[in-house]
């Protein structure tokens, strides 16, 4: 059983983390692009009046030259004169202290590409932090302290897990349950057969099935659901199930199934707190009963 306020509380904490990261690495490239755009206009401001200070500097009178030579007019070539240059004029010199040209350009693209990294990696993170909590459960759950401590051991009837060919894969799945009333644990077996029928017979060994593997799967808080239906309880949950061979390691079946179990009271409490019980398993379309005379029995506190 799940407590609301504490998966509340867990579910803002986690979806609010990567925007206080994102919000910190924007504030980062913000400053960033204000310190360079402060730099380069302080930069600026340095040589303007050195390069204004000698309006006149680099100036060239030509009309010595002008008067020489006219537009249209042969060059004189003559022993004053000597041998006309033919390499081109040398460019002027640069004020002294003025800035190299384009170099506040290339600071302000240098600062805008780390700006794009800073970016880049903040929507890496987010999609990180949103791939992680794919499989959360999206549904809220009653508070764990609106519900009593639950034990349960349920046995059903034959269940179609999957159309063959010729035939069907039948489980006859066996549940256990437990709560303390704030965390809630649940272990599923699958004992499995193939048989040549359209639905999942009563008995599969008198049918002839062929059993194969079991398969086993195991799931807790929070994304085991539980909550109160009526006088008994909703059981719900994705379960992931996997082998577990003789001698090796457990093997993911790369299977999932979509349970919900509904559990009512079925007789009187004993001494111990027991009492029978029936249940329904629901997956897909399909549903099974709980099995008479085997264990299927249910205890809570009330």
């Amino acid at each position: 059983m799940l407590d609301r306020m504490d998966t509340g509380a867990a579910g803002g904490t986690a979806s609010t983390a990567p925007w206080l990261v994102l919000g910190f690495l924007l504030g980062v490239a913000v400053l960033t692009l204000v310190g360079l755009a402060a730099w380069a206009l302080r930069n600026r401001s340095r040589t303007r009046p050195e390069a204004a200070a000698d309006p006149d500097a680099g100036v060239v009178d030509d009309l010595p030259g002008f008067l020489e030579s006219p537009p249209g007019a042969r060059p004189r070539v003559g022993p004053a004169t000597g041998w006309a240059s033919l390499s081109p004029s040398p460019p002027p010199a640069a004020p002294a202290g003025a800035a190299p040209s384009g170099s506040g350009t290339a600071l302000v693209l240098g600062g805008m590409a780390l700006a794009a990294l800073v970016l880049l990696g903040a929507a890496a993170a987010l999609a990180a932090a949103g791939g992680s909590s794919a499989d959360a459960p999206t549904t809220t759950t009653p508070s764990a302290a609106a519900l009593d401590a639950l034990d349960a051991r349920l046995a059903f009837g034959g269940i179609v897990l999957e159309q063959r060919a010729v035939g069907v894969t039948a489980a006859y799945p066996r549940l256990e349950i437990s709560s303390d009333g704030g965390n809630a644990a649940a272990h599923l077996e699958l004992p499995t057969f193939n048989c040549l029928a359209a639905e999942a017979p009563e008995d599969p060994v008198a049918a002839g099935c062929s059993r194969t593997a079991p398969e086993y799967a195991d799931l807790g808080s929070p994304r085991l659901r539980i909550e109160r239906d009526g006088d008994g309880w909703a059981v719900s949950g994705r379960f992931r199930t996997e082998l577990h061979p003789n001698g090796g390691p457990a093997e993911p079946t790369g299977r999932a199934y979509e349970l919900r179990v509904t559990v009512l009271p079925a007789g009187e409490q004993d001494e111990e707190g027991w009492r029978p019980a029936e249940a329904v398993l629901e997956l897909g379309p399909g549903r099974a009963g709980s099995v008479d005379g085997e264990v299927s029995v249910r205890r809570s506190g009330d």
